[in-house]
């Protein structure tokens, strides 16, 4: 499996105060970065940098991107040129725009093919951050997988609207659920994190909406109070439970129960390619504002 082949591959350490640049799927991954590091690291959207460099002053700065092409990316590695300590591209594509404007380039072992749903590609992408952020070197990646395959029923999909809720890596996980569910199947999908729902999205819940809740990383038990809350009140969630032996375990587990969970509702609705390669205007305006 290139993930276990990916995990004993030499990576570089994130010094104190590293930032973590993504968007998309990547942009998870700079939150995964942020939650393994217990906040040595940040994470930020690439325009955050663009409008204000200076945060990258004397640090050293990772753009997560697949393709290496993204503008914001690219805007964001010339703005910080002369300002951050060392800037690193985590890309699958060392011949990248991106990798020439860098200092050194940490190579995910894929090929960029356009166009493709991030599975693989996220995968890789997180374990570099974990690497990076943590030096995580140990995962039972089909162990994770196993269990995964047991609990990826226990994720639904509402009517109207699904929210994915967790709290620390969970959350990360939860963004992700979020974006393959935008992709994969075109439906509405809300991630947060386990306090902040119970303050925002919850008053906008409907009775044919589905909450999914990540239950690992919650050392508080706040997963199955909320779950026993909204059930008794008439609203349907779901708990998916805590699998693992360690943080990149649990985390991994969540990430195949998001990708398993939503390649079998797109087979349910049988849905012949994903939902964002319809061909509708919304594709163009995505690479418009990417590219």
């Amino acid at each position: 499996m290139v993930l276990r082949e990916f995990l004993r591959s030499p990576l570089p350490a994130a010094a104190k105060g590293a930032i973590f640049v993504g968007a998309g799927d990547s942009f998870s991954a700079a939150m995964a970065g942020f939650y393994v590091s217990n906040g040595t690291c940040i994470a930020v959207d690439p325009y955050t940098l663009v409008g204000a460099p200076e945060i990258a002053s004397g640090v050293d700065v990772f753009f997560i991107s697949v393709s290496g092409r993204t503008a914001s990316n690219l805007a964001a590695a010339r703005k910080v040129r002369g300002l951050a300590r060392r800037a690193t591209a985590i890309t699958s594509d060392e011949g990248s725009e991106l990798a020439g404007l860098v200092d050194r380039v940490v190579r995910l072992p894929m090929e960029y093919v356009p166009r493709m749903p991030g599975l693989l590609s996220y995968s890789l992408s997180l374990l570099a951050v974990l690497r990076i952020a943590a030096g995580e070197e140990k995962c039972d990646f089909s162990g994770a997988y196993r269990t995964a395959r047991r609990d990826e029923g226990k994720v639904a999909w509402g009517e109207v609207s699904t929210y994915f809720i967790g709290n620390s890596l969970a959350h990360a996980a939860a963004m992700y659920a979020a974006a393959k569910t935008y992709e994969f199947l075109g439906a509405r999908a809300h991630p947060q994190l386990l306090e902040e729902f119970s303050h925002l999205e919850l008053f906008s819940l409907g009775q044919s909406d589905v909450v999914n809740i990540y239950s690992a990383f919650d050392p508080f038990g706040a997963s199955s109070r909320l779950s026993r809350a909204l059930s008794r009140r008439g609203y349907k969630s779901n708990i998916v439970p805590k699998r693992g032996n360690s943080k990149i375990e649990e985390l991994f587990h969540l990430v195949f129960v998001s990708q398993l969970s939503v390649l079998r509702r797109a087979g349910e609705l049988r849905l012949s390619k994903p939902s964002f390669l319809a061909g509708d205007e919304r594709l163009s305006v995505s690479d418009s504002m990417i590219y």
